[in-house]
């Protein structure tokens, strides 16, 4: 993922919105900072959750550190808050860690609020942008005429529709089951 230009993040203050970004190691001194304060500073607040799922066990820890006395401060515009997430998983005997900092423009210190918010990106980065990369192989199609690209991207998002809509959860299970009775999906395509 490419670096969020300091430009970009002024443009979304200048239009009313607000931010929460993912700051990555290119990003040198901004991660550098954030890790001087988690390490020196003491967090407005701390929230942990617990979840056991599909033969995994996940927790995640997010503290909320004070960004405004940072000098990043000055160079972001807006810049309020800093977000550590430390997620643990043990899954199948092995365990693993991940670690992900955030940057903020926004007054909330609730660190539940921010854990929401992350969980639900990834949610959808989970349940839409990893089914058209890895099941319809969006990243590796090389049409590049005219409107092409669009036109595959926006069927790949009506034939993930139409399989939720009808309860299929598993876009390769419905793929599947529409596959080998095409009258169905017909019949579905009409009402």
């Amino acid at each position: 993922m490419l670096c969020i230009p300091k430009k970009t993040v002024d443009e979304i203050v200048e239009s009313g919105n607000h931010y929460i970004i993912q700051v990555k190691r290119n990003q040198r001194s901004l991660f550098a900072e954030i890790e001087r304060v988690i390490v020196m500073g003491k967090p407005i607040d701390y929230y942990h959750e617990h979840e056991k799922d599909h033969g995994r066990h996940s927790s995640w820890f997010v503290h909320v550190f004070d960004a405004q006395m940072s000098v990043k401060a000055v160079e972001w515009k807006n810049l309020r808050r800093f977000i550590h997430v430390n997620k643990r998983t043990i899954s199948k005997g092995k365990v693993s860690y991940s670690s992900r900092l955030y940057i903020s423009d926004l007054f909330e210190t609730d660190a539940k609020y921010y854990h929401k918010g992350i969980r639900g990106h990834w949610k959808i980065e989970n349940s839409l942008h990893w089914v058209k990369d890895v099941v319809h192989k969006e990243d590796t199609n090389r049409l590049k005429l005219k409107n092409a690209p669009l036109n595959v991207a926006t069927f790949s998002s009506i034939a993930i529709n139409i399989h939720r809509a009808n309860g299929n959860h598993s876009i390769t299970y419905g793929q599947i089951k529409f596959g080998a009775n095409v009258k169905k999906l017909f019949q579905f395509l009409r009402t």
